[in-house]
């Protein structure tokens, strides 16, 4: 048993002095810095046929054996984050002992010996004898709010303080920093997943669509622990990944700047959703408009907007509002038609057809006549419906009605009807993630910017004040040493001495 003991002690000093290398630390950040570059010429989590087009299919068929399409979630980037890890805990854990020794160190009178191999030190005969350099002394340190322990002996008193004694553990706060960075990106990198989700208006799902599979499923399914819940295609598609709740795009739109004219230029300026979120059970837990960098998130998981498209085949429904010309600042009366079709509204006792749908309109503001135009991957940019507005079976009046409207419709009644909507004909495309180690990261970053504050504009500063008696007379030795900024501290040192001079 004491050779086995021995021979794991030996073996754990091995490790130990192996992860607490400096050497060790710059070899996997260089490695480290490789990859991210890499990472960053390769694109990541492309398209198949992006790649194909860039890179011949041997280079991509070994890239992907390598993982360099999403490296990110490769076992040998999570091994190097683990041994980087490893490696800047055990030399912080290493060095820490040496630096809580120095911070918790109580002060101790300077002797003549080591009064010689400080970096600053004068002396001072003072005229007044010892009891005025004393006060004299304790005045200037008050002064500079120095808090000092008082050391009296045979002809002797010392006056010891210190300032930025924890500024030592600048270093410490910048290691922990850099080490709760790497441990959530390892929290994330087990426990995580991103996927996508291509959801019409009006639809639901339970499941995301997997981009990679979090890797504590793989391992635990591996081993034989616990079955993944990654639900394969099972004609080789992409794999999904239940949510446990249901999320649904209630609507989705995009806006559009407008021009100084009032009419739409075609350069999108915003698109959104709102997404409404349902237990297993149907039950509504919450509703939210998402947009660009403002996602909604719902047990750890995350849906940001991402993009957006048509449906193929899909025929909308236009949404009409209606009230009154006395109250047009009202909500009003939302009314749903589909194109071609009409629609009684008891509000108003009119009937109102839908004569057609446009998705690019503009109403010239001078003559009001309406002009169409050819829209990229048919956008809706403008879209137009002409309706048709009848008092039982007798037609009254034909109008357009658009999304922005330079001009006015031609409604002579006392109502008005604007377009809502054209609702169930596009889809929104949203980025999925669950990241659980995301507020251990953000706590890491928070500490590396306080952590280099500390470090590199404090200081750990010592001061002896020493009133003596020789021959009967005070001779006031004044002392210090700095762990950092030595000019900074030369000045005050001067300036202390000075004043106790006087």
């Amino acid at each position: 048993m004491e050779n086995q003991k021995g021979i794991l002690e030996i073996a754990a000093d091995k490790v130990w002095k192996f992860f607490s290398s400096v050497k060790l630390a710059v070899v996997l950040l260089i490695i480290l810095a490789i990859v991210s570059v890499i990472g960053t010429v390769i694109q990541q989590n492309e398209a198949p046929e992006k790649y194909l087009a860039e890179y011949s299919q041997s280079t991509v068929q070994l890239f992907e054996t390598i993982g360099l399409f999403d490296m990110y979630h490769t076992w040998w980037f999570v091994l190097l984050l683990f041994f980087l890890t490893a490696n800047l805990t055990v030399c912080t854990l290493d060095r820490f002992p040496h630096a809580l020794r120095i911070i918790t160190a109580p002060l101790k009178p300077i002797e003549d010996d080591s009064l010689k191999a400080v970096q600053f030190k004068k002396e001072i005969l003072f005229k007044g004898g010892m009891d005025k350099a004393e006060e004299r002394a304790v005045k200037v340190l008050n002064a500079r709010r120095y808090r000092f322990v008082e050391s009296k002996s045979a002809g002797m008193t010392q006056f010891m303080t210190q300032k930025g004694v924890y500024s030592r553990l600048g270093v410490y706060v910048t290691h922990t920093s850099i080490i709760l960075i790497f441990v959530g990106a390892l929290i994330g990198s087990f426990f995580g997943f991103k996927a996508f989700l291509n959801l019409p208006e009006g639809a639901a799902s339970k499941v995301v669509y997997l981009r990679n599979e979090p890797m504590w499923d793989k391992l635990m399914d591996a081993l034989g622990i616990a079955g993944s819940p990654v639900i394969p295609n099972s004609s080789g598609g992409v794999p999904s990944m239940p949510l446990g709740f249901y999320v649904r795009c209630d609507s989705f739109d995009v806006d559009y700047y407008v021009s100084p004219l009032g009419q739409p230029t075609g350069m999108p300026s915003e698109f959104h959703s709102t997404l409404s979120v349902f237990d297993l059970d149907s039950r509504k837990v919450l509703e939210k408009r998402i947009r660009v960098n403002d996602p909604l998130s719902h047990h750890g998981i995350t849906f940001y907007q991402s993009s957006y498209g048509a449906v193929p085949d899909a025929h909308g429904k236009i949404l009409l509002n209606v009230r009154s010309k006395t109250n047009p600042e009202s909500v009003g009366e939302l009314v749903t038609v589909d194109p071609g079709a009409t629609v009684y509204v008891p509000s108003i006792n009119r009937t109102i057809a839908a004569l057609g749908f446009a998705p690019y309109g503009i109403r010239n503001p001078a003559s009001g006549q309406v002009m169409f135009y050819e829209s990229e991957n048919n956008e809706y940019i403008n879209p137009t419906v002409q309706i048709e507005v009848y008092d039982g079976k007798k037609p009254l009046y034909k109008t357009y009605l658009m999304k922005t409207d330079a001009g006015q419709p031609y409604l002579p009644e006392g109502y008005i009807i604007s377009y809502a909507g054209y609702w169930g004909s596009r889809y929104t495309g949203l980025q999925v993630t669950k990241d659980p180690g995301v507020w251990v990261v953000y706590t890491g970053f928070v500490l590396l910017c306080i952590g280099p504050l500390i470090a590199f504009f404090g200081s750990h500063r010592k001061l002896w004040v020493r009133v003596q008696d020789r021959a009967g007379q005070a001779v006031v030795t004044v002392a210090g040493t700095v762990n950092r900024n030595r000019m900074g501290f030369e000045r005050e040192f001067n300036m202390i001495f000075d004043e106790i001079s006087k």
